[in-house]
């Protein structure tokens, strides 16, 4: 039985008891973390870490722990016998005496931590996925990681309504494709990269990861959103996050991306990519 953090106890995950007058579970009003472990250690735990820190100050949350005081509290929720997890962390605003929206609010945050296990879809076999251009409908702070997903689940429900409940939905903006659902954008053309600056995106820690990559393997980088026509002409498209890791995108609203199956630059980043996550080595 998976073990749980909540509210300063440890207990069987089955166990927890949320509040209905939990501002978390009302309004969304709470921050969220995911983080992968590959053989007991925290990919990038620092960066995934300040960046619920960052959320949480950004929402107005004063975190209860310190930078090493959350290291320690998911040292003891990770699983040893699991080679790779997720470790699930949400911190809500608290619980208050009756649903109210106004402020001011006197409540202590409510933390949840958990681990779950987790096995990425793609690997050097994936055939690639296809991709449907629309409309961002999110709300506009996009950099903060918020529980508050509706507008990314409905996104994803036209797709299942569609009947394409694999493939992936990207956000156009202002006329410019920013990012998917619940991953980030890359595209190449020409062996120059291109992704989405993220002055109003999340700053995925799979993203940082694939930039410092790029470096080491002295490709060029532009931080720049293309247009759909630009994007559409790419010879390679990716998506990144946490869990699916980097995954090709072979066709954008039925038009073929480059050759039509996974590129060798994305093979090659998927590669090191790898190596980061088991050996650790430095990008």
């Amino acid at each position: 039985m998976s073990l749980a953090f909540f509210n300063g106890k440890y207990m069987p995950l089955d166990e927890v008891a949320i509040s209905p007058f939990d501002r978390g579970f009302l309004f969304g009003d709470s921050i969220y973390e995911v983080i992968p472990v590959y053989g007991g250690k925290m990919l990038e735990g620092e960066l995934h870490l300040q960046r619920l820190l960052n959320g949480l100050s950004a929402v107005g949350i004063e975190s209860p722990y310190s930078l090493l005081d959350w290291r320690v509290l998911i040292t003891n929720i990770i699983v040893e016998a699991e080679a790779t997890q997720m470790i699930y962390i949400q911190v809500t605003r608290g619980v208050e005496e009756s649903r109210n929206h106004r402020f001011p609010i006197k409540v202590v945050p409510s933390i949840l931590i958990f681990a779950t296990p987790f096995k990425s879809p793609v690997d050097l076999s994936y055939p690639g996925c296809s991709a449907i251009l629309q409309t961002d409908k999110r709300w506009q702070n996009c950099h903060i990681k918020a529980t508050s997903l509706l507008a990314n689940v409905m996104a994803y429900r036209q797709l299942y309504l569609e009947g394409r409940p694999q493939d992936e939905a990207l956000f156009i903006r202002n006329g410019c494709v920013v990012e998917a659902a619940s991953s980030n954008l890359f595209m190449v053309k020409d062996k120059v990269i291109y992704t989405p600056p993220i002055d109003n995106i999340l700053p995925g820690i799979t993203r940082h990861i694939i930039l410092q990559i790029a470096k080491k393997l002295h490709y060029q980088v532009y931080e720049i959103a293309p247009d759909p026509n630009t994007l559409e002409k790419a010879d390679e498209v990716w998506v990144s996050n946490s869990i699916e890791e980097i995954k090709p995108v072979i066709k954008i609203d039925d038009h073929c991306i480059g050759s039509g199956q996974p590129g060798e630059v994305w093979r090659e980043f998927w590669l090191h990519y790898q190596s980061k996550k088991w050996d650790g080595y430095e990008v």
